[in-house]
């Protein structure tokens, strides 16, 4: 029986933008949390990984707002793994807020990777045992296709620090999406909502990279606009593509 997992969590200050709403990153930083912390409690977490040699990796996401929370409220994130096939892991997540009403939803599709030769793996027969899954899936699990930039309007350059660094000594993901939006020109920001966030994971990077950030800004109608976004590394190999979409408030 597939296993699910549900965390609450305070929306505090620092998760908040100058609206006092919740940011896309913050909602991301807490399913990438609710997702570690169960599998830190079925057995399959950090010290699981380390003995192992493997980590999960993020290569695809799709997340979806119908409203972002406010400063000061709780909501609970549910997780639970979809399926597994061969390397990769589909999760989904539901997002809702303290009157149980859904506020967004997520889904996550990862690889395992062998550390040492960063390479993937094939998924252990204990992980299935972990989560409850039941051999792999027989459908397409790939998600839908991040449209990709067709002219760059807009760039930026940016340097990756080392608070940039996650666990696995790469780039946090929500970094792609934090870089994402600093090339968006502000009067996207302070007058459209992000609605959707779609984000493709090509190549990973490091510590020390110079990275050149892209975007282009369509207009779908009156209401509502569509971003694309292409990163790169400094000699021009595609890291990463995004897709958002925006909805005027």
């Amino acid at each position: 029986m597939v296993k699910n997992y549900t965390k609450t969590y305070e929306i505090n200050y620092y998760d908040v933008d100058y609206k006092l709403k919740c940011k896309m990153s913050s909602i991301i930083n807490f399913i990438c949390d609710v997702g570690t912390h169960q599998s830190e409690s079925v057995g399959g977490g950090m010290k699981y990984c380390e003995d192992n040699n493997c980590a999960w990796v993020f290569y695809k996401y799709d997340i979806k707002m119908k409203r972002y929370p406010m400063f000061g409220e709780k909501i609970n994130i549910t997780t639970e793994p979809v399926g597994f096939k061969k390397f990769y892991g589909l999760r989904k997540y539901i997002i809702r807020d303290e009157k149980e009403e859904i506020i967004g939803e997520a889904l996550a599709l990862f690889f395992l990777i062998n550390i040492e030769k960063r390479r993937p793996m094939r998924i252990q027969k204990e992980q299935y045992d972990f989560y409850g899954v039941d051999g792999d899936i027989d459908y397409d699990i790939s998600m839908e296709k991040v449209e990709k930039m067709q002219t760059a309007e807009y760039s930026k350059v940016f340097n990756i620090r080392y608070s940039d660094i996650d666990s696995n000594k790469h780039v946090n993901n929500v970094k792609y999406v934090e870089w994402g939006l600093e090339v968006i020109p502000v009067e996207v920001i302070t007058n459209y909502e992000l609605k959707r966030v779609k984000v493709d994971f090509e190549k990973e990077t490091t510590y020390g990279e110079k990275i050149d950030v892209f975007a282009e800004v369509k207009k779908i109608d009156d209401n509502h606009l569509k971003s694309y976004h292409i990163i790169k590394d400094s000699n021009g190999k595609e890291l990463t593509a995004l897709e958002f979409d925006w909805e005027r408030e």
